[in-house]
């Protein structure tokens, strides 16, 4: 490896490093909670742009 592969290895492994864990985010409950909030909001704004947006056949 070259000089400046390795310095480039080196600035992924820290930005890999201040990253936090899965486990360190959620726990088995807050995930749970989480997809449920995720899932509910994502049906409703699907919800509120089909009252907006119409999708027209090109001719």
């Amino acid at each position: 490896m070259t000089k400046s592969s390795k310095g480039n290895l080196h600035v992924v492994e820290e930005l890999y490093n201040q990253i936090p864990e899965f486990t360190d985010v959620f726990s088995e409950d807050t995930f749970y909670i989480f997809v449920i909030c995720f899932v509910l909001s994502t049906i409703l704004v699907a919800f509120i742009l089909s009252r907006f947006i119409t999708i027209k056949p090109v001719e």
